[in-house]
């Protein structure tokens, strides 16, 4: 079994993309709108294919604009991106501030599930956060080298 893909919403789906495009490596494939027809649960929105480098795929489908303050995800909803090393994590901090992003705290070294992780957190907009990590080869989650 695979995981096909992840559903996103977004108020604004395009720029959504373009920041998963250009901070993320992903690739937007197609970007229009919903068609009128029989299947179609809200034609007319605007919705995203993305494909990632390692062949992960992202739907990124319109919603309507979330309220100042207000989140359309459940407390604690995030997707996370990994990276190949803890140094990784940290540049991408840096290029996310730049960016004009406001990550949060940078967590260095803590301990889960036999390995250690390096990893930070950013919301991406309508209350959506994605999380950055690194995290070293652990038996439990990577089986025996």
């Amino acid at each position: 079994m695979k995981l096909n893909h992840v559903n996103l919403c977004a108020s604004d789906v395009a720029t959504l993309a373009n920041t998963l495009e250009k901070h993320f490596g992903y690739r937007t494939v197609e970007l229009g709108t919903v068609p009128d027809a029989a299947w179609a649960t809200n034609p007319g929105s605007a919705y995203a294919i993305l494909l990632g480098e390692d062949v992960s795929d992202i739907v990124i489908t319109q919603i309507d604009p979330v309220p100042e303050g207000e989140s359309a995800y459940p407390p604690q909803f995030h997707f996370g991106i990994m990276q190949d090393t803890a140094e990784a994590v940290h540049a991408k901090h840096a290029e996310l501030e730049q960016a004009g992003f406001k990550p949060g705290k940078l967590n260095p070294g803590f301990e889960v599930l036999g390995a250690t992780w390096t990893a930070f957190y950013c919301p991406l907009g309508d209350g959506l956060e994605i999380e950055i990590n690194y995290r070293t080869h652990s038996d439990l989650l990577d089986g025996p080298k």
